[in-house]
């Protein structure tokens, strides 16, 4: 993509191939408003790619020369287990312990819904005076006072 340079300000621009012939183009700078005859400036050439070295070919081991690679040991099992280590299997965990505090929590969610609820249906008054926007579900409900 060719690139030019405003003289005035030294602004740079690329413009598309084929915009500036090779005779030039009138421009106007948009930083500076200068208008000059644009000729593409060269294109600022690309570093050359480095080619690599070819890899050196892999050694080819003779088996002769060279001892066996050592196997690697696999540790002994465990001894047989007589009927005297057998022992009953630990009791799992009691429901009681396992689930107390959620449980706890759930009575609890339960009593302040079931309170809200029976403030809700014995102060209909009380409730619209405080939320205004309730006085619709409670007439909805056949509740309205």
């Amino acid at each position: 993509m060719p690139r030019i340079a405003c003289p005035n300000c030294g602004a740079r621009y690329d413009v598309a191939a084929g915009v500036i012939g090779p005779a030039g183009k009138n421009v106007r700078c948009a930083r500076c408003g200068t208008v000059w005859l644009a000729r593409p400036e060269p294109a600022e050439t690309e570093a050359p790619v480095t080619q690599w070295p070819e890899p050196p070919p892999p050694k080819v081991r003779e088996m002769e020369d060279e001892p066996p690679p050592r196997l690697r040991m696999r540790p002994a099992p465990p001894p047989p287990m007589s009927a005297q280590d057998i022992d009953e299997p630990p009791p799992p965990p009691s429901r009681a312990r396992r689930g107390t505090g959620a449980a706890v929590a759930w009575v609890l969610t339960l009593l302040v819904l079931a309170g809200a609820g029976y403030g809700a249906a014995t102060y209909p008054q009380t409730v619209i005076e405080a939320w205004p926007a309730s006085a619709r579900l409670y007439a909805l409900l056949g509740m309205a006072p």
